[in-house]
């Protein structure tokens, strides 16, 4: 199911984003020479973090692109617009910090201190638009299946007849939606469940919805964040109280899924949510 939904994935998405970045890094790479002049003009460095694409762009200059938390961290700012504009100091030491860390493949001429040719503004362009694209597509992929497979859970508890009540914060059970009732995401204790779910026989079942495309990748997914998630709750609540559990789709190393289940986490496939259904209602009170 995951090669064919690759396979088949369309070109669209990707070329959506290409297609939008490309007249953006145009703009910026031609304002490149007198962005590196002084006096600074700081409108300039107000406008490149005014707008979230634009302040994107900018940051992907660097090589490796540089986060937003990490280049507010790096250079000493809050990002924000409007001291730019009105904080020269701050201004100049975003923009010291990109160009300090530019890339010197894509943006050769800069380190020569000359223009650069039209095959090299239209290859920097090219090769830009395409690392943020790939980057987007990466992002949206995966917050895409993560949401679709929270409501395919959701659709399913419908299905067998539950009811979905508001988001809460749980700090203890009594907290908990009622037999028969779910919620969406929720910080169940200390920690968020994606979904918690009150069983007919009153316990609480937590559930966190995961997708992995690696075995490698696999491990983060299921021990480190899911199980270790299942281990948290059931210190705080008790194994008779709450059932931890994880809805998993994509690849995953079967060892450590056999790990995490050792560890009192609850498995279902993300094709095969019957089992999902089968479960809950072998919990129904006699």
């Amino acid at each position: 199911m995951f090669r064919r939904q690759r396979l088949d994935e369309p070109l669209a998405l990707y070329s959506e984003f290409f297609n939008h970045f490309v007249p953006i890094f145009r703009r910026i790479i031609d304002r490149l020479p007198s962005l590196a002049e002084e006096p600074l003009d700081s409108e300039t460095m107000s406008e490149l973090v005014g707008n979230e694409d634009v302040c994107t762009a900018f940051r992907y200059l660097a090589a490796p692109p540089v986060s937003e938390d990490d280049l507010k961290t790096l250079a000493e700012t809050t990002l924000s617009a409007a001291a730019l504009r009105n904080d020269i100091v701050e201004a100049r030491r975003v923009r010291d910090t990109v160009l300090h860390i530019i890339d010197p493949h894509r943006f050769p001429w800069l380190r020569k201190d000359r223009n650069p040719t039209s095959h090299e503004r239209d290859r920097a362009v090219i090769a830009s638009a395409a690392l943020v694209a790939t980057r987007k597509v990466e992002t949206s992929r995966r917050l895409g299946a993560k949401k679709g497979q929270e409501e395919e859970v959701k659709d399913k508890l419908r299905e067998i007849g539950f009811t979905e009540v508001s988001s809460r914060s749980i700090r203890t059970l009594d907290s908990a939606p009622a037999a028969g009732e779910f919620c969406g995401e929720s910080k169940l204790g200390d920690t968020r469940a994606d979904l918690v779910i009150r069983l007919h026989d009153r316990r609480t079942m937590p559930v966190e919805c995961k997708v992995s495309n690696s075995a490698v990748n696999s491990y983060k997914r299921i021990n480190h964040e899911a199980a270790g998630k299942a281990r948290t709750w059931l210190a705080g609540f008790g194994n008779r109280q709450i059932v931890p559990s994880a809805v998993i789709s994509g690849v995953f190393n079967p060892v450590n899924l056999e790990t995490a289940q050792t560890e009192g986490l609850a498995i279902i496939w993300g094709h095969r949510l019957s089992d999902l259904a089968d479960f809950i209602e072998s919990t129904r009170i006699t």
